[in-house]
């Protein structure tokens, strides 16, 4: 079971959506409610709007030191935006302040080929198991 809740959190809509009726992607918001069994995130935006989105649709910051490690490892053959737009997450995430977060989600909204290296789901997705009925 997923005991994870996001009240609180800071979340970024995902950019690449298609279909947005609150028209969030791309946005940075904070999570105001999260029901645990729910599959519904409620979010509220910096103009004061809110909205209903499915957790699949949020995402969130890596660790720092995830991000840190990732560019250690291969900055060297990253292209110079993306190295730098890593870096200047990473230094606002080393600030530890809900402010320097939105900027480190907003910085991270704009570079699309580094979203697998600074994001991940707001929420990981629940495996269900399954259980094996043996008759005899």
């Amino acid at each position: 079971m997923n005991n994870e809740s996001l009240n609180g959190t800071l979340v970024l809509v995902r950019p690449d959506l298609t279909v947005d009726p609150a028209n969030g992607q791309g946005k940075v918001a904070i999570v105001t409610y999260d029901r645990e069994q729910s599959k519904e995130v409620y979010v509220a935006f910096n103009n004061g709007k809110e909205a209903i989105y499915p957790p699949e649709f949020l995402l969130k910051l890596k660790d720092k030191n995830n991000i840190l490690r990732d560019l250690m490892a291969n900055g060297a053959s990253m292209p110079l935006d993306n190295f730098k737009d890593l870096y200047k997450i990473s230094l606002l995430l080393d600030r530890g302040t809900n402010t320097a977060r939105w900027q480190a989600l907003e910085v991270a909204a704009h570079n699309p080929a580094i979203w697998d290296k600074a994001l991940q789901p707001a929420k990981t997705a629940e495996k269900q198991v399954l259980e094996k009925s043996y008759s005899r």
